[in-house]
This record gives structure tokens, C-alpha cells and sequence, in this order.
């Protein structure tokens, strides 16, 4: 599908009314996906956004919503798929409140081994409480993570920070 070949799993939980692991064509795209096997989106709910791949795979608008589902396919938008674990959400959630309980998420998970990890998903859960979200310190600290992380939680957590940055700024105004 899309130009892609396979078979893929996807777990997708959020606002739709069917839940849960699909097997489905590698390269079909989130609007496909919630239309064809999760039954569409809840009652009451427009689809806004999704987290492509889990916590840390940064967060896409559904104005995003076209673009295939695959490993390589979000990439330059600074996303990635993962283990396809998707969370879909509708316009009665904020992506600024879910990407700051993402990075609290992993403020608390972190191992505290490395600092950039260590303190910087702690500052960044601690900048993300202000009403106003000083960007171009949050992208700095996201690059320094980014680069100098040990493991893959540090390098990827500032994900749906960033993604909001790049994709919700309505929301920070």
C-alpha cells in the first residue's frame, strides 16, 4: 500500500472505537488506519494528532495524516514509527499536556546514569509546566539530549516536546 510492501502490527489505543493490535498492509496511513480497523474515532471526538511510534516518537497533527506508516517514512519529520505502538487523539486533548506528561514520563524513567538524560528530561517536564514555553531554550536543551545521551530514551524523549514546537504552535501562543 502507499508503495510499501509487508505486513505490519499496529497497537493503537487513544480515541477510537476499536482499540488495540491491527494487522494490516505496511504503508497504509493513520487516516486509513482509524477508518478501515479501529472503527473510527469515539463519538464526540476529531482526530488532531497521534503519536506514530509510542511515547517517544514524537507527536504528528492529523493535517499529517497521509503519510504512509513505515520505518523510514517519518523520519524527516522528526518522528518515527518504533514498535508502532500509535496513540491517537482528538481535538478535546492538548498535545502540549500529553507531550508534558510524556516527558514526565521519562523524567521518572530515567536511569540517571547520564546527565544529559538525567537532568534534561527534568528541566525540559519543568519548562513545559510554564504557561509559556521558552522554545528556543527547549530546543537547545533538545539538541544537547539528542547528541549527548547515552541510550535511546535520552536521545529520543524531547520527541513530542519538539514536536509540538514544529507542529501545535497554536497551542503556545
Amino acid at each position: 500500500r502507499n508503495g510499501r510492501s509487508g505486513i505490519r502490527s499496529f497497537s493503537v489505543s487513544g480515541r477510537v472505537k476499536i482499540p488495540g493490535v491491527h494487522i494490516t498492509d505496511a504503508g497504509i496511513t493513520i487516516k486509513e488506519l482509524i477508518e478501515e480497523h479501529c472503527g473510527g474515532m469515539l463519538d464526540g471526538h476529531e482526530f488532531y494528532g497521534y503519536f506514530p511510534g509510542g511515547a517517544s516518537g514524537g507527536i504528528l497533527p492529523a493535517s499529517m495524516g497521509e503519510i504512509p506508516l513505515d520505518f523510514d517514512t517519518l523520519n524527516e519529520h522528526g518522528c518515527f514509527i518504533g514498535s508502532a505502538a500509535i496513540i491517537v487523539f482528538s481535538d478535546k486533548d492538548k498535545a502540549r499536556d500529553l507531550a508534558r506528561n510524556a516527558m514526565s514520563f521519562f523524567a521518572h524513567e530515567s536511569c540517571g546514569k547520564c546527565t544529559p538524560c538525567r537532568v534534561g528530561t527534568s528541566k525540559a517536564a519543568m519548562l513545559m509546566e510554564k504557561p509559556k514555553w521558552d522554545q528556543p531554550l527547549m530546543q537547545e536543551l533538545s539538541q544537547t539530549m539528542n547528541d549527548a545521551s547515552i541510550c535511546g530514551l535520552g536521545q529520543a524523549a524531547s520527541n513530542p516536546m519538539t514536536s509540538v514546537i514544529n507542529f501545535f504552535p497554536k497551542e503556545l501562543d
